[in-house]
């Protein structure tokens, strides 16, 4: 399923997390790992999937039980082959939210030249055809899916993007089939641990996947410091709440940020593992009140989140900064929840400020994000940088000589290097595990955003701290979540 031979000496095997007080071998020894931790312009077009038109208010699709739909346009000339792209991801159900977006990332890549002429290999242009499977949020389904798109629809490669529940079910296919794979959007602990892989000991190289994220390490490295300076203008006492579910995000969580902020002073006041999906969460709140936390941070299911920080207000919980992670990600999430989640922060992995240009047409992240809201999407979704996929996809089937021939197309994605991508740069050759902390893996490192209360949007995602992306520019002051 995955090559397990030994990889040349990494740079710096024990390496420390830039500001971290633990070393990555002592981090993920106690998170347990070893074990288990828990031409053709090819547009898609309004289909069964119900993946509509990019310049619609409603880019999410509409339920369909087992198939996938796709549409192609032919390029212009003479195309004499053809390319066959799945795309898998969730547009309807939980996680809809991380597929917002993706319709108009596809229209936009689809428009470049290198897309929409055809992409000529070896003396023929291929042009493309992109087949989209919602997920419908489902592990199960995801991995059908991918199971079909290789299987069934014969397709080249594939892209999976949006969450463990997402992606893992298709990399675990796409190794066992041998069909080339890109992901994004997963911790990419979470991605290599399902393929087999160590953290600790990052030796395994997959044959046919790779991807493009943060860890979870990250996250920890980016709250602290907004902890730091709410801390030095309203008091601190390094007391920091934190709600983690018994799920696999929770008890990485669990296992993970304790060790990440050793040394630092803070204190995690960790309430009990509680099931996905409870509904009272009376006793962890009175928990955080009676020990009075200055700080709370969770990886909850959103519906969860919902619930319980409705019931935290209502009991008097007011913790003056709210971190939280995997819930509050897009603009719709935090619609939903309005003035609750006023001063709430969280991280993104891509913002508009960011000083990046398309490696396929020259735009840039601040172009893409007006383009997208000039469609009628609203304010920009940070998983506009599923463009990279294409970026990605690009410079692989321009490196081989058959773009059908999967293991020359697995192999070309690990020697893809990108100086400039919407995601930032990406290098698969790289050894600095600063970057590219295991085989298959490249780092984009998070900023902190905070939700406040907007001018244009009811509420609008500003960036308040770029301590691991300093590329990205501050756009807005970090406000305390509650002064009292």
């Amino acid at each position: 399923m995955t090559d397990q031979t030994a990889q040349p000496d990494r740079t710096a095997p024990d390496s420390t997390p830039a500001g971290s007080g633990v070393s990555r071998r002592s981090l993920f020894r106690a998170a347990g790992v070893g074990a288990a931790v828990v031409g053709g312009g090819a547009l898609l077009e309004a289909c069964s999937s119900g993946i509509q038109g990019a310049a619609t208010n409603s880019p999410s699709a509409s339920s369909s039980s087992s198939s996938s739909s796709s549409a192609s346009t032919s390029a212009s000339g003479s195309a004499t082959g053809e390319i066959t792209i799945g795309w898998i991801h969730p547009l309807t159900g939980g996680l809809a939210g991380f597929g917002y977006p993706d319709n108009f990332v596809l229209s936009q890549a689809m428009a470049t030249s290198q897309f929409k002429n055809g992409i000529k290999i070896g003396g023929t242009t291929y042009k493309v055809t992109i087949k989209s499977y919602d997920t419908q949020s489902s592990v199960t389904k995801a991995g059908s899916l991918a199971k079909q798109a290789i299987q069934q629809d014969n397709c080249d490669l594939l892209f999976a993007s949006s969450t463990p529940e997402t992606v893992n079910a298709v990399a675990s296919q796409a190794e066992a089939l041998g069909t080339p794979l890109i992901c994004s959007n997963i911790p990419w602990e979470s991605w290599y641990i399902n393929l087999g892989g160590n953290p600790q000991k990052p030796t395994l190289a997959p044959k046919h996947t790779i991807m493009y994220f943060l860890g979870a390490e990250h996250l920890a490295l980016a709250f602290k410091p907004m902890w730091d300076r709410i801390g030095e203008k309203y008091g601190n006492n390094h007391q920091v709440a934190a709600a983690y579910p018994n799920d696999s995000d929770g008890n990485a969580f669990r296992a993970v940020f304790p060790l990440v902020l050793k040394g630092t002073g803070y204190n995690l006041d960790i309430s009990t593992a509680y099931p996905d999906g409870l509904t009272n969460y009376t006793s962890m709140i009175s928990q955080f009140k009676s020990h009075g936390d200055d700080f709370f941070t969770n990886v909850p299911l959103p519906p969860d989140f919902a619930t319980m920080w409705t019931q935290a207000l209502q009991q008097g919980f007011k913790p003056k900064l709210a971190t939280v992670a995997k819930v509050l990600l897009f603009p719709t999430d935090a619609y939903a929840m309005g003035s609750k989640v006023y001063n709430i922060a969280t991280d993104a992995w891509w913002v508009p400020s960011l000083p990046w240009h398309s490696s396929l047409d020259g735009q840039t992240c601040q172009e893409l994000a007006a383009a997208y809201t000039a469609a009628g999407l609203g304010q920009p979704n940070q998983n506009i940088s599923n463009f990279t996929l294409f970026e990605i996809a690009y410079a692989a089937l321009t490196s081989v000589d058959n773009p059908h021939d999967k293991a020359a197309l697995s192999a070309a994605l690990f020697k893809v290097k990108l100086d400039e991508a919407v995601a930032g740069p990406v290098d698969y050759t790289s050894t600095n595990l600063k970057t590219n902390p295991a085989p298959g893996v490249a780092i984009t490192p998070p900023v902190g955003i905070q939700w406040q209360k907007g001018k244009k949007y009811p509420l609008e995602a500003v960036v308040v701290d770029n301590t691991l992306q300093p590329n990205a520019k501050i756009t807005g002051d970090l406000l305390p979540t509650f002064t009292s």
